[in-house]
C-alpha cells in the first residue's frame, strides 16, 4: 500500500473515530443528568459533631456521600485492583477483560466473569440494561457516553457512591458504618476488600449472613491486588464484622432532626454533606431527662406529656428540643411534636400586651383596676384572677408580676384586640395569622399559638427588644434581629418580671422562681388546666416548657405551673452562663407610694422605688391626705365590699368615661349571638347627665353609671353631657 494510502486510511480512521466521539458527545443522557441529581442520606450533627441521625431517603434507603478525595489511597487501589485493574487506561470498556469473559463462558458452560469495567457497572447502576448480548452492548454504549461526559475521578466516585450494598444500603461510607462501625477514611484494605466482595451478590457475600461465601471471594480476588493483603487479615476483618453486635442507626433528638429535616433544600441533600447544627447533645439529654422526671412525677395530675425548647439568646440558635418526653411510645402519642402544634397559651401573652401599654401612655406604676368589671356583653364576662379575689387598685408592675386578669384584660380593652394582634404577629407569634374574632379573651390566651413562637418571643425582654431568627444551622453569621419594643421598655419589663416582690400578690412570697441568678419568668395555664406552661430567660438563655395532654384530655385538680417551671429553673440554673443582668442604665428611679402608684409625699406610709422609663414619671401622690386615703370613684363598690379603710373621691369637675376607650377596636364573636354581644358604656362623676349613642339619646342617668350597648358594626360615638360639659369617645366594630 503506497504512503498517499496509508495517510488516506489513518485520516480516515481518525474522522470515522472523531466522529464517533461527536456522536457519543451530542447523544441525549438524560438518565445521566439526573442521576448525577440523586439525594443523599444526610447526617445530622449536633454542634460539637456528635452524630444525632443520618436520614433515610425513601423506603427507608440509606445512600450516604463520601468524597473520593476522602477515600484512603491502599481503598482505592482495593476497589481498582478487584473491579477493573485498567480503569485508568480504557475509554469505558475493557476488550481483554470481555475476551477473557467470553472465552470462560465457552471453556465453564457458564458465566464466570461478566467482564465489566467500573464504568460499566456504573452504567447499570444508571440505565439498567436488557439481559444478553444486547444488553451487553447498551451497557458498552453507555459506558463510552459516560467517559465522554465525565473525568475518571468523577466516575469513580459516582461508583463508590452507588455501590449497591443490599439491606437498603448503598455506597461505600454506608457499607463502611454498617458494618464496620466507621468512617471510609478509616477503613483497612482489608475491611475495603470484604465490603468490595458484598455488591457482587449482596445476598450470598454479606459477611453477617455468610461470611465463608464472603471469605472465599475475597480470597480469589487476591492475586489481582497490588495492595499488601493476606487471607489471614481479611480472616480477621469478617470476624470483626460477624462478632460485632447487630448495628443500629441512631436517632437522638428525633423531632428537632425532623424539624431540621423541614428546613434543608434539594442542594443540602445533593451534596451529601453533613448538617452541623445548633444542637448541644448534653444539654438536649438533659432537658430530655429533666421532663420525663417530672412527667412521671405528676401522674396524678393525670400529665401524660410534656415539651421544652432552649434556645441560645445571642445568635437564636435552639441548643434543646423535646417535642414529647417518648418519640416512640404511640399510646402516649409521642410523635406528636409539642414545640410546634398549637395550644392555649393561658396568661403567659400578657407581658407582651403590658410592652405595648408601656409604649401607648402607660408606665410602671400606673394603677390597674383588679375589681368586678364587665367585659364583652349582656352575658356578663368578669376574669378572675388565680387566686380568687380582686385586690382593687393595683400596680402596673404588681399586675403583671402576679399575673392578675382583670388588669390584662382591661388593658387590652384599651389597647385593641386588632392591635395586639398585630403585635404578636411581629413579634414572630405567626399563628395568629388567619384569627380574627378573638376578643377580649386573647389577654388570657383565647387563642392557639406554639411553644416554638413563644419561647422566641420571650427573649426579646432579655435582649433589649429585638427579636432575633431562630436557627438549627450552626454558622458564624448572626441576625441582628429588628427592633419590636423600644430598649428603654423591654428593660422595664425584665424588671418586672425578674423582681419577686412583684409576684407576691398573686404566688405568695415563697416559690420556685426566687432564684440566685438573675432572669425573667412567666407562667400560665389554659381553661381546665390542660395546657401548662412555664417560660424563662436569663442573659444568655431562653426556655420555655409546656406540659399536659396531646389528646386534650383535661389534667386532674389544679398542679399550677410550678411543674415547668421547676424544669425551667433547672434548665437555667444549670447552663446559664451570664447569671447576672447588664445594668439598667438609662431607667429613671422613682421612690413611689405602693397604693396610688404616684410620687411619694410625705404623708405616704409605704413607699418602694420604681424604674420608669425617661419622662414617664408619675406626678407626686394625692391619695394621701393626713391621715386618709381617699380612692378614685370607680374603686368604691371594691371599697366597700373589702371592708378597707378609706374614702371615695365622688366630686369630679366633669363626667368621666372609663369605658370604651377613646379608638377602640372591638370583633364580634361569632359564637355568640348578636343580640348578646354589648360593650359597657362606663361613666364617672356625680349627679345626672344625658348619655347619647351616635347623636341619639339614650336617657338621663345619675353618674356612676353603666350601661350595655349592642355590638353593630361600624364606627359609633358615645357621649355624656353635663350642664357646659361634653366628653366623646369613638370606636370602632367589627
Amino acid at each position: 500500500m503506497s504512503l498517499n494510502n496509508k495517510r488516506k486510511g489513518l485520516l480516515l480512521a481518525a474522522g470515522v473515530l472523531f466522529l464517533f466521539y461527536l456522536i457519543l458527545l451530542v447523544s441525549p443522557y438524560r438518565a445521566l443528568r439526573q442521576f448525577r441529581k440523586d439525594y443523599y442520606s444526610l447526617p445530622i450533627l449536633d454542634r460539637n459533631g456528635e452524630e444525632l441521625r443520618v436520614l433515610p431517603l425513601e423506603n427507608g434507603l440509606r445512600r450516604m456521600y463520601v468524597p473520593l478525595r476522602s477515600v484512603p489511597d491502599p481503598v482505592k487501589k482495593i476497589i481498582i485492583d478487584s473491579e477493573d485493574r485498567r480503569f485508568y487506561f480504557h475509554p469505558g470498556f475493557d476488550p481483554p477483560a470481555l475476551i477473557r469473559a467470553v472465552y470462560q463462558t465457552l471453556r465453564f458452560g457458564r458465566i464466570t466473569s461478566g467482564g465489566s469495567t467500573i464504568t460499566m457497572q456504573l452504567s447499570r447502576m444508571i440505565s439498567p440494561r436488557p439481559p444478553g448480548i444486547r444488553g451487553k452492548f447498551f451497557e458498552i454504549w453507555n459506558a463510552l457516553r459516560i467517559e465522554t461526559r465525565l473525568s475518571k475521578q468523577e466516575i469513580l466516585e459516582l461508583y463508590i457512591n452507588h455501590l449497591p450494598f443490599g439491606n437498603n444500603l448503598e455506597g461505600l461510607e454506608t457499607a463502611s458504618r454498617y458494618y464496620f462501625g466507621k468512617s471510609t477514611p478509616e477503613l483497612s484494605p482489608e475491611e475495603a476488600l470484604v465490603l468490595m466482595m458484598i455488591p457482587r451478590r449482596p445476598a450470598d457475600f454479606d459477611p453477617l449472613i455468610n461470611p465463608q461465601a464472603n471469605l472465599k471471594a475475597a480470597g480469589m480476588t487476591l492475586p489481582r491486588l497490588r495492595v499488601p493483603v493476606t487471607d489471614g487479615t481479611v480472616s480477621a476483618a469478617v470476624r470483626n464484622v460477624t462478632e460485632s453486635a447487630p448495628f443500629e442507626w441512631v436517632n437522638r433528638a428525633p423531632h428537632f432532626v425532623l424539624y431540621t429535616e423541614s428546613l434543608l433544600n434539594e442542594q443540602a441533600f445533593r451534596s451529601g454533606n453533613p448538617v452541623v447544627t445548633t444542637l448541644d447533645l448534653e444539654k438536649q439529654s438533659f432537658l430530655e431527662g429533666i421532663l420525663a422526671l417530672n412527667v412521671e412525677r405528676s401522674g396524678e395530675f393525670r400529665i401524660s406529656n410534656a415539651a421544652g425548647l432552649l434556645i441560645d439568646n445571642e445568635t437564636g440558635g435552639i441548643l434543646a428540643y423535646v417535642g414529647s418526653v417518648d418519640f416512640f411510645d404511640s399510646d402516649m402519642s409521642g410523635q406528636i411534636d409539642g414545640v410546634r402544634i398549637r395550644r392555649q397559651p393561658g396568661s403567659t401573652l400578657k407581658p407582651y400586651l403590658y410592652a405595648m401599654a408601656l409604649e401607648h401612655g402607660f408606665n410602671t406604676s400606673t394603677i390597674l383596676p383588679d375589681i368586678p368589671i364587665s367585659f364583652g356583653g349582656s352575658q356578663i364576662y368578669v376574669p378572675e384572677n388565680y387566686n380568687e379575689r380582686f385586690n382593687g387598685p393595683v400596680r402596673f408592675s404588681v399586675a403583671l408580676g402576679s399575673s392578675l386578669n382583670v388588669p390584662a384584660v382591661y388593658l387590652l380593652e384599651r389597647l385593641g384586640v386588632e392591635n395586639f394582634r398585630r403585635k404578636l404577629l411581629e413579634l414572630g407569634i405567626r399563628s395568629l395569622e388567619k384569627e380574627e374574632d378573638l376578643g377580649v379573651g386573647l389577654a388570657l390566651g383565647n387563642a392557639e399559638v406554639r411553644l416554638l413562637e413563644l419561647v422566641r418571643a420571650f427573649s426579646v425582654f432579655t435582649r433589649e427588644g429585638k427579636l432575633i431568627p431562630l436557627t438549627v444551622f450552626l454558622t458564624d453569621s448572626v441576625s441582628d434581629g429588628c427592633q419590636v419594643f423600644n430598649r428603654d421598655t423591654a428593660l422595664v419589663i425584665r424588671n418586672i418580671l425578674s423582681d419577686p416582690l412583684n409576684r407576691v400578690l398573686g404566688f405568695g412570697r415563697e416559690g420556685i422562681l426566687n432564684t440566685p441568678f438573675d432572669a425573667i419568668f412567666k407562667t400560665g395555664t389554659s381553661n381546665q388546666f390542660n395546657n401548662i406552661w412555664a417560660f424563662g430567660s436569663t442573659t444568655d438563655l431562653t426556655c420555655g416548657v409546656w406540659m399536659g395532654n396531646f389528646s386534650g384530655e383535661t389534667v386532674i385538680g389544679r398542679p399550677g405551673s410550678s411543674i415547668p417551671a421547676g424544669v425551667v429553673v433547672s434548665v437555667l440554673g444549670k447552663y446559664t452562663e451570664l447569671p447576672y443582668f447588664p445594668p439598667a442604665d438609662t431607667l429613671v428611679p422613682v421612690e413611689i407610694c405602693t397604693l396610688s402608684g404616684l410620687k411619694a409625699s410625705p404623708c405616704c406610709s409605704h413607699t418602694i422605688t420604681e424604674f420608669f422609663i425617661p419622662e414617664s414619671e408619675p406626678e407626686i401622690c394625692d391619695w394621701h391626705n393626713g391621715s386618709s386615703v381617699v380612692y378614685p370613684a370607680e374603686y368604691g363598690k371594691w371599697l366597700e365590699a373589702s371592708n378597707q379603710s378609706g374614702e371615695v373621691r365622688t366630686v369630679l369637675s366633669e363626667p368621666v368615661i372609663l369605658s370604651p376607650v377613646e379608638g377602640a377596636v372591638y370583633y364580634r364573636d361569632p359564637t355568640i349571638p348578636d343580640d348578646s354581644q354589648m360593650i359597657n358604656f362606663e361613666i364617672i362623676g356625680s349627679g345626672y347627665a344625658e348619655l347619647f349613642l351616635d347623636n341619639e339619646l339614650l336617657g338621663q342617668r345619675e353618674l356612676p353609671s353603666v350601661l350595655y350597648i349592642p355590638l353593630k358594626q361600624g364606627f359609633h360615638e358615645l357621649s355624656c353631657r353635663q350642664d357646659s360639659s361634653f366628653v366623646t369617645v369613638r370606636y370602632f366594630v367589627r
